[in-house]
This record gives C-alpha cells, sequence and structure tokens, in this order.
C-alpha cells in the first residue's frame, strides 16, 4: 500500500508573493516529507500566470520549475494538470521537466479509488463564451504566434485577457461559472469514486449522487500565506483538508 496522496491546486506564484515562493518550497520539502506523502498532484494555476518569456523565468518562472525538479530527482512522484492562468507550460516544448504536465483532465486509479482530476474551469459547461476563447486561444498556432511576441506586447495580451476574465465574471449567474453538476453526477455512474478540482478557490465537500453509485466531490482552497490542500490516506481510505 502506498503513503498519502496530496492534491493542491490555486497557489498563485510569481515575483509578487516572493513569500508565497518560499513557502511552496518549505511545502515541497518538508511540510510533503512530515506527512509522510511523496505523491503529489499539481492541478493547476500553481502560478499566478505563465507563458514563456525570458522576463518571466528571470523574475521566479525559473526558480519555481527548479524546485519542482528538485521534487521529482529527490524521489517525490509529480502530476501536473494545467490550469486556466498556466495553460502554456503545455506549448513550451524547452522545459526539460522530469514530470509529466496534462493539458486536460486525467482519471488515476489511488488505493481502491478511481480518481477524476482537474482544474475546474473546464466544467463551466454552459459558459459558452469562456469556452469558445479558451478553444481558441489553447491551440498550437496561436500560442506560437503569441509566444513570437515582445515581452512587452506578451505582457500587454495577457493583462487585457485578464482583465475582462475578470468583468465577465463580475456579470455572470452562478449556473454559468459553477461545475455542470449532471455531468459531474454522470461521472460516477461510470465509474468515478473522487473528483477533485480546483479553480473556484473556495475549499467545499459534497456528496455525488449517481443513479447507482455515490461518490465524492472536492474543491481546493486557494494558497494565501498558509499552504493547503487535500490529503489522501488510501491504506485507511481516509480523506483530509489540511492548513499548515
Amino acid at each position: 500500500m502506498t503513503g498519502p496522496t496530496v492534491f493542491v491546486s490555486d497557489v498563485h506564484l510569481d515575483h509578487k508573493v516572493p513569500h508565497r515562493i518560499d513557502r511552496f518550497e518549505r511545502f515541497l520539502f518538508e511540510d510533503l516529507p512530515s506527512l509522510g506523502c511523496s505523491d503529489l498532484y499539481v492541478l493547476g494555476d500553481l502560478f499566478n500566470i505563465w507563458y514563456r518569456d525570458p522576463r518571466l523565468e528571470v523574475l521566479f518562472g525559473a526558480r519555481v520549475l527548479e524546485l519542482l525538479k528538485r521534487f521529482v530527482e529527490t524521489g517525490g512522484r509529480l502530476e501536473y494538470v494545467v490550469g486556466n492562468r498556466d495553460f502554456a507550460l503545455c506549448f513550451d516544448r524547452s522545459l526539460p521537466l522530469p514530470f509529466p504536465i496534462h493539458r486536460r483532465k486525467i482519471e488515476r486509479k489511488i488505493g481502491k479509488r478511481a480518481f477524476y482530476l482537474c482544474h475546474g474551469d473546464d466544467l463551466c459547461k454552459r459558459d459558452w463564451g469562456y469556452r469558445l476563447l479558451h478553444g481558441v486561444i489553447r491551440q498550437t498556432l496561436p500560442m506560437a504566434l503569441f509566444h513570437s511576441l515582445s515581452s512587452n506586447s506578451k505582457e500587454w495580451i495577457v493583462a487585457q485577457l485578464i482583465n475582462l476574465t475578470h468583468e465577465v465574471t463580475r456579470r455572470k449567474a452562478l449556473w454559468k461559472t459553477l461545475p455542470y453538476w449532471p455531468y459531474v453526477h454522470a461521472q460516477v455512474d461510470r465509474g468515478v469514486d473522487v473528483f477533485v478540482q480546483g479553480h473556484i478557490h473556495h475549499r467545499a465537500c459534497r456528496l455525488l449522487e449517481g443513479s447507482h453509485r455515490r461518490g465524492r466531490h472536492f474543491i481546493l482552497p486557494r494558497w494565501f500565506d498558509r499552504a493547503c490542500g487535500l490529503l489522501y490516506d488510501p491504506e485507511g481510505d481516509g480523506f483530509a483538508f489540511f492548513d499548515r
């Protein structure tokens, strides 16, 4: 039986919060060993924003990626599912990283449970504008064109997209921005036992009622000054949120 598995998301690291990068380093090399954990799933938005650019690499990107590499090279196991702020990692082939980066949700068997792991922004099934925007952006050609621009141009475009997203989000109804529950419940009947996501930033746990099975749904909290996430102990089949 393997040891505990930890899930985190929405750490939102950048040079403006250097203390949070320090905290993330201690989380990897002090907290996880103290929890007896070597298996880590990062479910998106580890970076407050990421795209390939020397400016970002110098400011914070190179350090964060080096921490992840060191975690794996010293025996940790890591899988990374990108979010809406760091999906450009999937389009940067220059990154020699010793762990997988996934563009979409992944499904894993951990202990006796079948897990569905995602960032969560793809669950806005009825938010057609958001889905169209990211459906266009998250393609090889648009990303190649974007990365061919200067640092100032890329920074301006990203700022405009973030501002647009924030403005539109304030006007949206909850039925558009929250996960599409019929889809989530349907995954339980398909065989999913545990659904884990980030993106919403508010810690939550709820039962999923399929037609023939029951499951659990966890929403991971966002980091601020403390390390937080979800721990699953396959030996005792137990879940616990942590805040350290």
